[in-house]
């Protein structure tokens, strides 16, 4: 399986991760993912391993019901929805 920062959400799938990080106070980043035929997951792994990470961010701890809440709009939205931590000097 491969993700990647879910890029041309509409709208309303904006409006509905912002509303999440309104109501729960986190800070939340959307990944699309699909699977791959094993022979190109492979290769991709291997890539990856070289170039290391693309994002580094610490992930929050969000409570019990944050993420219940959290999963209730990944089930909606269809993405994978990960609650990170913003570091200073972040913007």
């Amino acid at each position: 399986m491969v993700c990647e920062i879910a890029r041309g959400l509409e709208p309303a799938q904006l409006d509905e991760i912002k509303g999440l990080e309104s109501e729960t106070g986190l800070t939340v980043v959307a990944f699309a993912c699909r699977s791959l035929d094993p022979a190109r997951e492979e290769r991709l792994t291997a890539l990856q391993r070289e170039i290391g990470p693309m994002l580094v961010a610490a992930p929050a701890q969000p409570t019990d019901e944050q993420l219940a809440r959290i999963r209730e709009l990944e089930a909606q939205l269809g993405l994978s929805l990960v609650a990170v931590r913003l570091v200073d000097g972040a913007s």
